[in-house]
């Protein structure tokens, strides 16, 4: 198993990973399961592109 967003290396039986549970994220981003894993919340941030956005409204 790898993640989908630096294709590190997973092994689930030891190590622990993410997978986004929301079906509307799921239908539109991933067109199987095996897609759907993540070695980190920044990993799967990155993956759909969340950008944080300050109370200036700049990009952060």
């Amino acid at each position: 198993m790898k993640c989908s967003y630096c294709d590190a290396e997973i092994n689930p039986n030891i190590d622990s990973y993410f997978t986004c549970l929301d079906n509307f994220i799921q239908t539109k981003y991933f067109d199987t399961e095996e897609e759907n894993v993540f070695c980190s919340q920044e990993c799967f941030c990155n993956y759909v592109q969340l950008e944080e956005i300050d109370s200036e409204g700049e990009e952060g």
